[in-house]
């Protein structure tokens, strides 16, 4: 390796490129190895080494523990990119890693993977977050465990940092105030892409209220806590108000749990037309244990609002409590959005407000061919299949009623939710056929003129 060392720029291993069993295992005794060969001993081996993926390195290994020790062996200067896994909170690691941002302040990208238990990550919180109140530089920043306050604003003030997946604390203690002070300017002022993790859905909504990410154009949350209705819209109207409408194209936002904690409380049009202003939107997925009572007037809005929409996915496992507002007519401003190739929402198909003896829609969305519908219901598959065979010809598998915490949100019976999933099942192989007569029918008609 010493012979090729200043040819190295990234330093890594992939395993997934061979089967595990092949996979070199690296020993301790290696590192020790390369540490006295070394031609300088206080230089790096690698002098021009810019991405380190200690993690990949290590990956199999079972003396990762007296391995990290060995890491300051690559680091150097020229390294802007470091990557490595936060096992066991022992001292000696967390000594390491609160001596990395003082004898490395170069590193602008910084990737922690937490595999600890709960105790561990607890131990490890303070250790981290006292390192990244140490960085100036970062551009980068991930990390599972909570950061403290402090850190958290340390990071919203830096005027590099582009990328951020973080655990954030709860934001509405009385202390916040204080470490508040502290920020001279809008933070975040050039984050692009925030993936963050938060008990309460009102510490984040209260943190971009602060901040006002006005640059942000991804942003992921995942909510640990079951959220109300009411602490859903202000997360959207502090989004509305404090991010910029032209730059935001991606938005999700989640809740693990499937079953709805407040089945009358759903989320309606007015809580949701708050991110209708963001004329760029390209993705948006929401998932929470909530029911949602949106129609169709929420559809044309979105078709004229996101002219650039590729994927729209509300409570795609869950369903909407059987409370959508949203027939077949609902779908056709939606479906003529010429980029829009994934689709998750609920229906009522109970009454089909749009038949073929009506004037030709004009509308065809080919990209689209997969359906996920939640607890939509359906009344007739033939004249469902009919019209959806005509706005979505290449459609071929429609998912609906699943898990069976659908049935039970939208307070049905399971086998009212199997008569459903099999008539969707049904409208599913009827679309192809559908479309290839319609097709058919559109040939010989030409020939004909």
């Amino acid at each position: 390796m010493l012979s090729y060392a200043s040819r190295i720029k990234v330093l890594g291993r992939h395993i997934y490129e061979i089967k595990y069993e092949f996979t070199p295992q690296i020993s301790a005794e290696v590192f020790r190895a390369l540490s006295w060969s070394r031609p300088v001993p206080a230089a790096p081996l690698c002098p021009n080494l810019h991405t380190l993926d200690w993690s990949g390195l290590l990956d199999g290994t079972d003396e990762e523990e007296e391995i990290f020790g060995y890491l300051h062996l690559f680091l150097g200067p020229s390294v802007r990119h470091l990557e490595f896994n936060l096992y066991n909170a022992d001292f000696t690691r967390m000594s390491i890693i609160l001596s990395l941002p003082r004898n490395y302040p170069g590193l602008t990208s910084v990737e922690i993977n937490d595999y600890s238990d709960n105790d561990d990550k607890q131990d490890g919180c303070g250790t981290i977050s006292d390192a990244v109140c140490q960085w100036n530089q970062l551009e980068l920043f991930s990390w599972s465990g909570c950061l403290s306050h402090r850190a958290l604003i340390h990071l919203a003030g830096f005027t590099k940092l582009q990328t951020m997946m973080v655990s954030i604390p709860d934001v509405s203690i009385i202390n916040w105030q204080a470490h508040l002070s502290t920020l001279q300017a809008p933070g975040f002022c050039a984050l692009r892409k925030a993936v963050i993790t938060c008990d309460q859905i009102l510490s984040c909504a209260s943190l971009i209220d602060i901040t006002s990410p006005r640059q942000l154009d991804s942003f992921t949350l995942t909510v640990r806590n079951p959220p109300e209705a009411a602490a859903v819209w202000r997360l959207f109207q502090t989004l509305g108000t404090r991010c910029s409408h032209t730059t935001l194209t991606k938005i999700t936002v989640h809740n693990s749990r499937y079953i709805h904690t407040q089945p009358f409380n759903p989320i309606n049009e007015e809580m949701f037309r708050p991110l209708l202003a963001f004329s760029n939107m390209a993705v948006v997925n929401i998932s929470f244990p909530l029911a949602f009572r949106l129609g169709n007037g929420v559809l044309r809005d979105i078709s004229t609002s996101w002219p650039r929409l590729r994927a729209l996915h509300i409570n795609t496992m869950s369903g909407w409590g059987g409370q959508s507002q949203i027939t077949l007519a609902g779908l056709i401003p939606l479906l003529s959005l010429p980029q829009l190739e994934e689709l998750s929402i609920v229906i009522n198909a109970s009454v089909v407000d749009h038949t073929l003896d009506m004037p030709p829609t004009g509308v065809s969305n080919t990209k689209i061919r997969y359906l996920n519908l939640a607890d939509s219901v359906i009344e007739n598959e033939h004249s469902v299949a009919a019209f959806l065979s005509d706005v979505l010809p290449n459609v071929r598998q429609i998912r609906s009623w699943y898990p069976g915490e659908a049935a039970q949100n939208a307070s049905g019976s399971f086998a009212d939710a199997k008569k459903y999933e099999a008539r969707w099942n049904t409208v599913a192989a009827l679309i192809a056929t559908f479309a290839e007569v319609r097709e058919q029918e559109r040939k010989a008609a030409r020939k004909c003129e």
